[in-house]
């Protein structure tokens, strides 16, 4: 059974579509490879960071946005804060006001 033009076609861009989800995901695996590098260096864990660096093949770059304790620190730290608000009636001020909106 043969595929009409318009099924190639398809087929075609499907794996086009495919492969640049792949390739979008490996690069946000690089940049996340990067910060839990970082996070790992920003809490003094040497050996755990080269060992991670090394297995992980990651890049020795700066990081994007540079946070006191690390982006990932950062994120999580304000994650947490808004879920606890969103789950539990003792929270913070400013983890309300997030939820009221």
């Amino acid at each position: 059974m043969s595929q009409t033009n318009w099924e190639a076609d398809k087929m075609v861009m499907f794996h086009a579509v495919l492969l640049g989800f792949r390739a979008e995901a490996s690069s946000f695996n690089l940049k996340l490879d990067v910060y839990i590098h970082d996070y790992l260096v920003k809490r003094d864990l040497k050996a755990s960071a080269q060992a991670f660096q090394q297995e992980g093949k990651v890049s020795s770059e700066p990081v994007a946005i540079d946070a006191p304790g690390g982006f990932l620190f950062e994120w999580w730290s304000v994650f947490w804060d808004i879920f606890i608000a969103r789950t539990n009636e003792k929270h913070s001020e400013v983890a309300a006001s997030y939820i009221e909106v």
